[in-house]
């Protein structure tokens, strides 16, 4: 049978109410049509019921859209999570009201209990395309128990399946044997109420590889790197670090297209960030290098010079640089200026910074 062939097939038989052994980017699953007791209930007589850990079984989505039309992320960080780890080896538990919860299942096709807890939906959106292929195609919510929850072991094997007669005895209609997968469980990230995240359980991703791709950096870039970005710098530090439990964690980084590495911000910079309530970084002025600009997810440039600057050092940059101001504006150096000027600069600065974060969350 050709793979397209194999894929309607299963996709087919799932829709019947049978099981298929499908691959995902970890082990092999044992997948079932969530919506029909008919096939949960042959998937429990081949892997027993729930799971090992106790835990709700988990939709296994066949897109981040699908779930993000059911799941409505409210906190940026949820948002954030969900999409820069799925697809992928993770699975969510996503907390939320039981009003919320009901019409998500409701969307879903599943009655309550299946692949929730009563307080959190249970998600994972695999990253093997044959298989999301498989779960587009069917068309049904599904259900998937790993391989070995069968005895077959190790569950990175196909074949294990086809060599037992309990899984013809159990319904299982189509085994698609393709590339093994990572042979470590799925990680474990729970989307908390407050709008927080937690690694639960390491597996096929580390807790520390978790963070490092959520955790976005932002840059600034002025001239000398010794008024504007710095004032930018600690403005957004500022913002970032008090913003809460749902905010997205933030590196925030200055550089200059013309600076002399090691120069302290100007003094009047202090006093007008202090007049706003927010306390000075110990700064030291650094040149814009290729490497700050690969390492930033976004760069706000104080004026259309430093914008050109950033894209000539690195012409792919082009779509992440941005001048601050979105009126499109350059921000005026106060350099030699009265401290009043710096006073207002960064007065004005405080409010494009904000306006900028909020669009990133957005």
């Amino acid at each position: 049978m050709g793979r397209d062939a194999a894929i309607a097939s299963a996709a087919a038989a799932l829709r019947e109410g049978r099981l298929v052994v499908v691959p995902t980017e970890t082990v092999y699953g044992i997948a079932a049509n969530a919506a029909s007791d008919k096939a949960t209930s042959a998937l429990a007589a081949l892997t027993g019921p729930g799971t090992s850990e106790g835990e709700p079984l988990t939709w296994h989505a066949p897109s981040v859209e699908a779930v993000e039309r059911i799941v409505s992320f409210e906190s940026p960080l949820h948002r954030r999570v969900f999409r820069r780890l799925a697809p992928g080896p993770v699975q969510f538990f996503v907390e939320m009201p039981e009003d919320r919860l009901a019409c998500s299942l409701e969307a879903i096709g599943v009655r309550a209990g299946v692949f929730d807890s009563g307080r959190e939906l249970s998600v994972r959106v695999p990253n093997q395309p044959v298989t999301r292929r498989v779960l587009d195609e069917a068309g049904v919510p599904v259900v998937m128990k790993r391989a070995a929850t069968a005895g077959w072991s190790p569950d990175r094997d196909a074949g294990a399946a086809m060599r037992d007669d309990r899984a013809l005895k159990a319904g299982v209609a189509v085994v698609i044997d393709d590339a093994p997968g990572l042979g470590r469980p799925s990680t474990l990230v729970r989307l908390r109420r407050d709008g927080s995240y937690a690694v639960e359980r390491e597996g096929a991703l580390e807790a520390r590889y978790v963070q490092r791709v959520v955790t976005r950096t932002i840059l600034f870039v002025c001239t000398g790197n010794t008024c504007r970005s710095p004032m930018a710098e600690a403005i957004a530090r500022s913002l970032t670090e008090n913003a809460g439990p749902g905010s997205v964690p933030t590196r925030v980084v200055s550089a200059g297209v013309s600076a002399a590495p090691g120069r302290a911000a100007s003094p009047e910079v202090g006093v007008a960030l202090r007049e706003l309530g927010i306390e000075p970084l110990q700064h030291r002025s650094r040149e814009l290098t290729r490497e700050l600009i690969r390492d930033a997810e976004a760069i706000f440039a104080m004026g259309a010079m430093h914008r050109d600057a950033v894209v000539s050092l690195d012409p792919g940059a082009g779509g992440r640089t941005v001048l601050l101001d979105p009126a499109g504006s350059d921000v005026p150096d106060p350099i030699g200026l009265p401290q009043a000027v710096y006073n207002t600069t960064a007065a004005r600065m405080l409010e494009l910074v904000r306006r900028r974060l909020e669009e990133l969350d957005a």
